[in-house]
């Protein structure tokens, strides 16, 4: 089970029957198991090759001397297809690679996988989706949208930036105005049951409250296809600062207690009360008080953001916490404290962990948890930590939610799980990372040159895979005694922006594990 509960009641017999309290984890890749996910229906999607309905949404942005419209055969079409000729929004007709989906929360229930996952089309639209899988993760099949920003057409399909929408057949500012909305609606869905109420929580990207807003939450009713049954369709009154955005539609609840809230990685039960592990960021003041040693420079020569994009991607100064609180009834928290051992606020190691921004819990056999995580540092320069897939371990069984706050890192940068695109500090030479991940490929993305030209590779061996620019966001799910499938995201360059052709992808892949290493989740009950 992914980011849900699980029960610490029968800690004391599976502690008691434990040979060993840190016996280690021993993880392999299952071979083949990696594939990058496909959809079937749901909304409109970057690729789909029907034989009815064909497109291929692709860009890279123009020189800033130049304005929209553009030429496609020179700058892509980021919006093919995306509004019908009648001004409505398309839908994908079959199945196709998914994108621009990205940040999932999934979660298993019976031989089926239920995931939520951000659809975010960039500075367009941002919406919760929900999906079921029955071949653990590698297809899904769409069950439902909720929680949009809005149901406007892009005016100019070339513009990657998606300056202006059709309102009502009037040209409206949108990705133009920092005032509206562009794609910054309700991301980070994960989903908590608390004494039999199922609440789905949301990071508000709003400017002005996104990691300083508590989370936005939201209830859910027991449908009979799909989680997201009841929710609105739209997540604030309206997506332009003229109808009221950034307000948020009437039903919208919020938490109490949480600092600076990010995203939720995972929750234990614990008897009357719940605790759940969270990311804290803090954008301000952020590192701007840290000593000079102990602040990102730009990105470096070799790094993989500098070879896409031709110079350095400037420091980053926000500040991640990995936080623990408490809750008896799903709204009100009330904090426990910093977890130490996953990440160093103050590290400008480019093998280091700065950043952790996303992951989910599995318990071990003998009470303890593995976390597997998503992070990042100065070689990227970006707080969402999306370097490396790692894996960290509590030091002690967990009884209470103090247990929650001692970690170490088993995977971590220089012995990831998964990576994106090795680059090379000639200085030395030193590689990074130093050693090839658990899951080491090449070549792995379903998209061809033609499909998302005109980008163009930064040089050899780069941007192979569909994950090269940034993987994160791990969802694990105890397959069976011997195997963990993780559902992940992935970019095939640092930004979207890069290549509008190839972002926001969810894949799969399955590790290998001892026989009974991890515990079996406690599948709910229907409320």
């Amino acid at each position: 089970m992914t980011r849900l509960l699980f029960c610490t009641a029968a800690a004391g017999v599976l502690l008691a029957a434990a040979s060993t309290a840190h016996a280690g984890s021993t993880l392999s890749y299952l071979p083949d198991s990696l594939t990058q996910s496909v959809i079937e229906h749901g909304p409109w999607t970057l690729h789909q090759s029907g034989h009815h309905f064909h497109h291929d949404a692709s860009g890279i942005v123009p020189p800033s001397t130049l304005t929209p419209p553009y030429n496609p055969a020179l700058y892509g079409t980021p919006y093919a297809d995306y509004c019908s000729a009648s001004g409505e929004t398309t839908i994908n007709h079959g199945k196709s690679v998914m994108q621009p989906y990205y940040f999932p929360f999934v979660r298993r229930r019976g031989a089926v996988l239920e995931g939520l996952f951000d659809y975010r089309p960039r500075n367009e639209q941002e919406a919760t989706v929900a999906a079921i899988s029955t071949d653990w993760g590698a297809t899904w099949q769409f069950r439902g949208k909720a929680l949009a920003l809005n149901p406007y057409c892009p005016w100019d399909a070339t513009d990657p930036d998606n300056q202006n929408v059709n309102v009502n057949g009037v040209k409206t500012a949108y990705g133009s105005s920092s005032a509206n909305a562009a794609d910054n609606g309700l991301g980070h869905a994960f989903v908590l049951s608390v004494k039999g109420k199922q609440r789905v929580y949301h990071l508000n990207r709003a400017d002005g409250h996104i990691d300083s807003d508590q989370l936005v939450v939201h209830p859910l009713h027991r449908g009979e296809d799909f989680s997201l049954f009841g929710v609105p369709e739209f997540g604030f009154v309206s997506p332009l600062a003229s109808g009221g955005y950034p307000k948020l539609e009437a039903t919208a609840g919020a938490t109490t207690g949480l600092i600076d809230p990010d995203a939720i990685l995972g929750a234990v039960h614990m008897g009357e009360k719940t605790a759940v592990v969270y990311v804290s960021k803090n954008l301000s003041p952020g590192d701007k008080s840290f000593p000079a040693n102990q602040v990102c420079s730009p990105t470096p020569a070799f790094a993989l953001t500098n070879l896409v994009n031709k110079k350095p991607r400037k420091a980053n100064h926000d500040v991640i916490t990995i936080r623990i609180a408490t809750t008896s009834d799903g709204v009100n928290f009330s904090d426990v404290g910093a977890a130490t051992g996953l990440n160093d606020q103050t590290t400008v190691a480019l093998n280091g962990i700065r950043w952790l921004g996303s992951g989910s819990i599995l318990r071990i056999h003998d009470g303890r948890f593995g976390m597997f995580f998503g992070a990042g540092n100065c070689l990227d320069n970006d707080s969402d930590g999306f370097h490396f897939i790692g894996y960290a371990e509590t030091d002690n069984p967990v009884r209470g939610a103090g247990d929650l706050l001692k970690w170490h890192v088993v995977n971590g940068f220089d012995n990831p799980i998964l990576s994106t695109d090795k680059v090379v500090d000639p200085v030395g030479p030193r590689p990074y990372p130093l050693n090839a991940p658990l899951v080491n490929v090449h070549g792995a993305d379903a998209l061809t040159a033609a499909q998302v030209a005109p980008f163009v590779p930064p040089g050899e061996g780069y941007t192979t895979n569909f994950f090269s620019g940034r993987v994160y966001d791990p969802q694990a799910v105890l397959t069976d005694e011997r195997t963990v499938t993780i559902v992940f995201a992935g970019y095939n360059t640092p930004q979207p922006s890069n290549n509008l052709g190839d972002y926001r992808s969810i894949g799969r892949f399955q590790l290998g594990v001892q026989p009974g290493y991890f515990m079996p989740p406690f599948v709910e009950s229907a409320d």
